[in-house]
């Protein structure tokens, strides 16, 4: 006996196949995320990617380590809002720092350019669909008591 389907059935299987593999990717959508380290690497990207992942966390201690003097120095007589104060809030949202090029000064081997983008990803919006957005930055980071610091004021929002 062969078993033959019209053309309702296959459909009906078809959207059934779709919806299982959407709940599928729902579900492994909402696991959390495995938990990030901090890099001890020589590089000049370490600071931008320990410092991004330091004020995800609300670690300010190690935030501040990621920064040069002369910066912390603007943000203490700076009376007003910072993250490097514990004043930071990112909301509902998620972050993931993605260095994309690293670029050493050929002037001042001391000096280097960290291109990075950060994805974000709030909830939200039709379905609970959310929204995904990227921002680029170039962080510039220099060489501060024998590791590389950033010394720009930017605090990854």
């Amino acid at each position: 006996m062969k078993l033959r389907l019209d053309k309702f059935t296959l459909i009906v299987l078809a959207v059934v196949g779709l919806l299982l593999v959407a709940a599928v990717v729902t579900v492994r959508r909402g696991q959390a995320p495995t938990e990030e380290t901090y890099r001890t690497d020589d590089v000049p990207e370490t600071a931008v990617v320990n410092a991004f992942l330091a004020l995800q966390k609300g670690d300010l201690a190690k935030a501040r380590e990621q920064y040069t003097q002369a910066v912390l120095g603007r943000v203490e007589k700076d009376p007003g809002y910072g993250p490097l104060r514990g004043q930071a809030y990112y909301g509902d949202t998620s972050r993931r720092l993605r260095v994309t090029e690293t670029r050493i000064d050929p002037d001042d081997p001391d000096r280097a350019y960290v291109t990075a983008a950060v994805d974000n990803y709030a909830t939200g919006g039709l379905f609970n669909s959310g929204s995904t957005y990227t921002s680029e930055r170039v962080v510039e980071v220099v060489r501060e008591d024998g590791a590389w610091k950033i010394n720009v004021e930017e605090y990854f929002y």
